[in-house]
């Protein structure tokens, strides 16, 4: 499958963005590794690929948060809109910013947690949120608006889709058939 030619970033290509392949290998072995036994616990998180774990994306001030070197409160590393500085109000206050609220009122932005983010993988949601909101750009460098970034990302949303689904429907699968084997060996089960 083709790699679409750009990503967000004026000046961004999609050389850094892992493939169809390489995205479904990672979902597979960060599974892979939570389920190795022994040492002290530790649950690695894929920011990317855990959406299931929160049921959606952890932006928007919901469980994660970006402020740039300029004060600004943006919802994600990847995203930089904000109508909030950290210079001029609480963090308290610039998380209740209306580009926040509609994050939490958006969520999740897709029931196939491999595909939470809507700037990535559901583009059509993120351009909206910030005309609702009335957030500007904030990037330091190269400014654009919502409407620009998220056209550069429909065609990745494209790409990824079939492959997010199946790894999806396979995680589904899996949930299930964990759920039946536990109620199989639960003590209650044994009991009748």
């Amino acid at each position: 499958m083709g790699r679409p030619s750009v990503i967000p970033g004026k000046t961004s290509t999609l050389d850094l963005l892992p493939t169809e392949e390489q995205r479904a290998y990672i979902v597979r072995r960060v599974r892979e590794i939570r389920s190795v036994k022994g040492g002290k616990p530790i649950f690695a998180i894929d920011f990317q690929n855990d959406g299931q774990f929160i049921d959606g994306c952890v932006a928007g001030g919901r469980n994660y948060c970006h402020i740039n070197p300029n004060g600004d409160v943006e919802p994600c590393v990847f995203i930089h809109y904000s109508s909030a500085n950290i210079n001029n109000q609480s963090l308290l206050s610039c998380l209740q910013q209306p580009l926040f609220k509609e994050y939490a009122k958006g969520q999740p932005f897709n029931h196939n947690h491999l595909r939470p983010c809507p700037m990535l993988e559901n583009p059509q949601y993120l351009a909206a949120m910030v005309k609702r909101s009335g957030a500007k750009s904030t990037d330091l460098q190269s400014p654009e608006s919502a409407e620009h970034l998220c056209n550069k990302c429909r065609a990745y949303a494209v790409h990824w889709k079939p492959t997010a689904d199946k790894s999806w429907a396979e995680i589904e699968a899996n949930k299930e058939k964990e759920a039946a084997e536990k109620k199989v060996h639960s003590p209650q089960s044994a009991a009748h």
